[in-house]
């Protein structure tokens, strides 16, 4: 039997994870068998085992792949060429249409009680992202566009909050108030950046006020 090339070994494997994404989302994950993800791969059941040790490791593999698809967008260096005041709402915009397009397997992205193996691989997803927007960011620092900041600890402060927002709105909520997340992410974002601060709102105290009291 000749061996398989580098690329055919990948195009076989990213096969096989995305008719199991699909599987997963249109019949359940208990439901799906691994001789129906190897049928809608179009692969033998042996060569899905030549990947994967079993259908857990395929789940896995299933919830890094939403990270995969994040990552890259933070990456495209077209972005510094873009107005600064954009970004926040074009990344988080396509990270969402990123996700209505996961919408059927988002309650998967948390595994439940995950082995110490699992709990590297998905870390190491999410890693790759805080390395992608820490990039970004740092970038934008380099290039005058804002101020010197903590690059590592925000890129992970924000990526935290975007994954926990995600995870409310599409595993939990179904993307019934997808719009109000939306906005909502995109405006505390811009806060965070470009002001005003709410403290500073009408019918707040001033800092300024509550000295003079």
């Amino acid at each position: 039997m000749p061996e398989l090339s580098r690329d055919d070994a990948r195009d076989k494997r990213e096969a096989i994870i995305e008719s199991a994404r699909t599987l997963f989302a249109e019949q359940g994950y208990e439901e799906t068998t691994i001789a129906e993800i190897a049928r809608a791969a179009g692969v033998a059941v042996g060569t899905v085992y030549l990947y994967f040790q079993n259908k857990r490791q395929i789940l896995i593999e299933v919830s890094i792949t939403i990270n995969t698809a994040i990552a890259p967008l933070m990456q495209s260096p077209e972005l510094l060429n873009v107005p600064i005041r954009q970004i926040p709402r074009l990344l988080i915009e396509e990270t969402f249409r990123t996700c209505r397009r996961y919408i059927g397997v988002m309650s998967l992205y948390q595994v439940n009680v995950p082995s110490p193996e699992e709990v590297s691989r998905l870390q190491l997803a999410k890693e790759e992202v805080n390395q992608a927007l820490e990039a970004l960011l740092r970038q934008m620092v380099e290039h005058g566009q804002l101020p010197p900041f903590d690059t590592v600890m925000y890129a992970r402060m924000i990526n935290g909050l975007v994954e926990s927002v995600l995870q409310r709105c599409f595993a939990v909520e179904h993307g019934e108030h997808e719009d109000l997340y939306r906005e909502g992410l995109i405006e505390l974002i811009e806060r965070l950046f470009f002001g005003p601060p709410i403290q500073g709102e009408a019918g707040q105290v001033t800092r300024s006020e509550n000295d003079t009291r």
